[in-house]
């Protein structure tokens, strides 16, 4: 039964369209990290044109992870507003019809994370005159858009409709940012910078000073209670309200 599900959903992922349009907003998000970038600093030398660049990891991160979000709220409210999941409950069980999503999503969320990043790291780099790759930066960036697209997913289920977890989804990940404006002390315990804390991103270049961020253990437990949390609550709505 479980193996029949994920089959059914690997075909799904395999012709999605949603990811693929996604990722491609993701690239193209990211590539206006240029227009910030002065012309003076295509001539500076390797080092300082690579350390202007680093702070700009934190933000194509947050595009990625914004995006991821919305791309796991997507990959249920698509299906939902199609009826394609209420076909499959036809011929699964509810629970293997929500568990064959969570690494979907958490896949797709890192494929629209690394797009965002690639995209970013394009543009740096003709504005700038060439960077050296960041091949650090890489699994921190999968990990990020991973655990966010699992947050989406959540979101999605619980929100249901399409049109208001296209707002809902992306929003509850940039609160973060617009709350760090004036209680910065609350805003390192929301969903976006615990997960960027949590996966050493430097969150300085977001308004969060050093002496203001939660240390790594505390933001790795708080984002796996704030993803847990989303599941939870996903999984109790899915269960328990009618698909139609």
């Amino acid at each position: 039964m479980i193996g029949r599900a994920f089959r059914a959903q690997a075909r799904s992922f395999a012709g999605d369209a949603v990811l693929f349009w996604v990722a491609v907003a993701g690239f193209v998000l990211s590539l206006s990290v240029a227009t910030n970038i002065p012309p003076e600093m295509a001539d500076a030398p390797a080092d300082v044109r690579a350390a202007f660049a680093a702070p700009y990891r934190a933000v194509l991160a947050t595009y990625g992870a914004v995006l991821a979000a919305a791309y796991g709220s997507f990959r249920y409210t698509v299906d939902r507003r199609d009826g394609v999941i209420a076909q499959r409950l036809m011929l699964q069980p509810r629970w293997a019809t929500l568990l064959v999503r969570v690494p979907a999503s958490a896949v797709g969320g890192a494929i629209v994370a690394l797009a965002g990043a690639v995209g970013g790291h394009v543009a740096l780099t003709v504005a700038m005159g060439g960077l050296p790759p960041e091949w650090s930066s890489v699994g921190p960036t999968l990990g990020l858009g991973a655990v966010a697209g699992l947050w989406g997913l959540g979101v999605g289920v619980v929100v249901q409709a399409h049109l208001v977890a296209l707002f809902i989804a992306p929003m509850s990940m940039s609160l973060a940012v617009l709350v760090a404006i004036f209680w910065r002390s609350g805003a390192v315990y929301l969903p976006l910078l615990t997960m960027l804390e949590a996966l050493r991103f430097d969150v300085s270049a977001l308004g969060i000073l050093p002496h203001e961020s939660i240390d790594s253990t505390t933001a790795v437990l708080m984002t796996a209670a704030w993803v847990l949390a989303a599941l939870l609550a996903a999984g109790l709505s899915f269960m328990n309200r009618d698909v139609k």
